[in-house]
């Protein structure tokens, strides 16, 4: 497209230049040097094009010596800023924006196989960690076998790499006994692992918010229950003793 009316442009210096030479009228010699500059060419005309387009020179200047050899030629050059503009470069711009999501939607799933196998090699790290505990082979952990495998100093080191805090140990086999049974079966303690793993997140603060909130509610909700029965336990009770005293009517005095 640049190249197109960049052949345009250089026509009309041409024919400009050859009728200002055959005219006996006198030159404007301001106009003849802009043409010269911008659309002396073919390399000047495409030149010009491009800073026009590409903001290195402003379209008005470049189309107003065209404008000023013939009104038509104004329009003409409009066309092109607002074709290239709103058509050639929107559909380029459109080409590297795709380019660039597709890049990113790559970059996203070598992210998300990254992620996979990273967990994946701290579970088998875990997995491991549990096998060297498990010391009768029974495929579940006690709370001393955890304890014992504990205080060998290279497993504390190895267990800090897994990003666990050691600081209270029966707490940490507690929240992996999930069952409350007292001892933690190998998928129990890699799940729980997996829980534990790292810093509290905000989404695990506000869960644990939003777990303290409903339990406080159905607290509160039991308790008022519990005041209303109470409530109608204390009445049914006046009611029975006050229809027992009508029923025996007053007691006589005794003399004495």
């Amino acid at each position: 497209a640049i190249y197109v009316f960049a052949v345009l442009f250089v026509s009309v210096a041409a024919e400009y230049f050859i009728e200002e030479s055959a005219s006996a009228a006198p030159q404007s010699d301001r106009l003849a040097q802009n043409m010269l500059e911008l659309y002396g060419d073919l390399y000047k005309a495409m030149l010009t094009l491009f800073m026009v387009i590409s903001g290195g020179l402003d379209w008005g200047d470049a189309m107003r010596p065209l404008a000023d050899v013939h009104v038509l030629y104004g329009p003409i050059f409009v066309f092109f800023i607002f074709g290239m503009h709103f058509g050639v470069l929107n559909v380029v711009i459109g080409t590297f924006v795709a380019a660039a999501t597709e890049i990113a939607a790559r970059d996203q799933e070598a992210l998300v196989k990254y992620e996979l196998r990273e967990w994946q090699i701290y579970a088998e790290r875990i997995r491991a960690f549990f096998q060297e505990a498990d010391l009768d082979k029974s495929g579940t952990l006690s709370w001393e076998e955890f304890r014992a495998h504990l205080e060998a100093p290279k497993v504390r080191a190895i267990f800090q790499t897994l990003d666990l805090g050691l600081a209270q140990a029966h707490v940490l086999f507690d929240l992996l006994d999930m069952d409350e049974s007292g001892s933690v079966s190998v998928e129990e303690f890699i799940d729980g692992c997996m829980r534990l793993r790292g810093q509290a997140k905000s989404i695990d603060l506000n869960m644990l918010l939003a777990m303290n909130k409903q339990t406080f509610e159905q607290m509160n909700s039991f308790m008022q229950w519990s005041h209303q029965k109470h409530q109608a336990i204390e009445e049914y009770l006046s009611l029975g003793s006050m229809a027992s005293m009508a029923a025996h009517g007053p007691q006589p005095d005794v003399l004495v």
